[in-house]
């Protein structure tokens, strides 16, 4: 019985979701480098809305970094239940929603602060 065409996909999807989150990230650093690089004048909506996307993609990109750390700590390494690498990729993925779902409802005020910072020296 073959299944290694089950374990591809799954490889395959982890893979395109890593290089979405680091186009994101990308998009990110571009918006920051455009945000503070510009002279200090008046910003219009759309700018601010920039801002405010730029703060909330850093404070998932935190989160989720704090998320992936925390679950390095392994207390049950010899578990009833062996850990695969699917059981991994699917808790790397939950990781992500959960922290782009947390940064977009307030998170840890992280996003708020980095827009107030940011949006202070035009102001």
């Amino acid at each position: 019985m073959e299944i290694s065409g089950i374990f591809s996909v799954d490889s395959h999807a982890a893979i395109m979701q890593t290089q979405n989150k680091e186009n994101e990230y990308s998009q990110f650093q571009a918006i920051l480098d455009k945000t503070m690089g510009e002279a200090a004048e008046a910003l219009n909506d759309s700018e601010l809305a920039q801002i405010r996307k730029a703060a909330e993609m850093f404070e998932s990109y935190f989160l989720n970094q704090m998320f992936r750390q925390m679950r390095t700590v392994n207390f049950d390494e010899d578990g009833f239940i062996p850990r695969g690498n699917a059981e991994r990729i699917f808790t790397e993925m939950l990781d992500e929603v959960i922290s782009d779902q947390a940064a977009k409802q307030g998170g840890v005020g992280l996003a708020d602060m980095l827009y107030a910072q940011m949006t202070k020296s035009f102001g």
